[in-house]
């Protein structure tokens, strides 16, 4: 039986080049990531948040920042650009994105007593907070209640 083989050297240089032109992979971006994302938890801390939690995953979703504002738990997402023709950062958390959040947010009321009392009952609120590195200094545009769930049940 004769097999075909397909060249796999010009699908990895595709892969490659697009992770290029897409400002690199997930490994390459993560320090960037880190950088923006305790840039945010300090805005947070200057704007009277309480940051109690970041980066907290959760079958496959993750939560960049958790704070509190008075009895509001507040679940932020991060999203940056790094140069001008990336387009609008929070334009990236569409509706696949959001229900990873959300579904990551009830675990996170579901399972912290501690942070959250009322569990489910608790009063919270999902924010954006927007960055383009390439401006200087950074600001950060802040999307209060920047979408709302109407699940009930996550399904995890």
């Amino acid at each position: 039986m004769d097999t075909v083989r397909k060249p796999k050297g010009n699908l990895q240089m595709i892969r490659k080049f697009k992770n290029r032109q897409n400002g690199g992979n997930k490994a390459t971006n993560r320090p960037k990531g880190n950088f923006v994302e305790t840039q945010a938890a300090a805005y947070l801390s200057r704007e009277g948040y309480q940051v109690i939690a970041r980066n907290y995953a959760y079958c496959g979703g993750e939560l960049d920042i958790i704070a509190k504002q008075g009895e509001t738990i507040v679940f932020v997402e991060v999203k940056s650009v790094w140069n001008a023709g990336e387009g609008n950062p929070a334009a990236r958390v569409n509706a696949a994105k959001q229900k990873k959040i959300w579904k990551t947010a009830c675990h996170f009321l579901h399972t912290h007593s501690e942070a959250a009392p009322k569990g489910f009952e608790q009063p919270c609120r999902f924010d954006v907070l927007s960055a383009r590195m390439h401006v200087k200094p950074v600001q950060f545009e802040h999307f209060k209640g920047a979408f709302e769930s109407t699940q009930v049940i996550p399904q995890c």
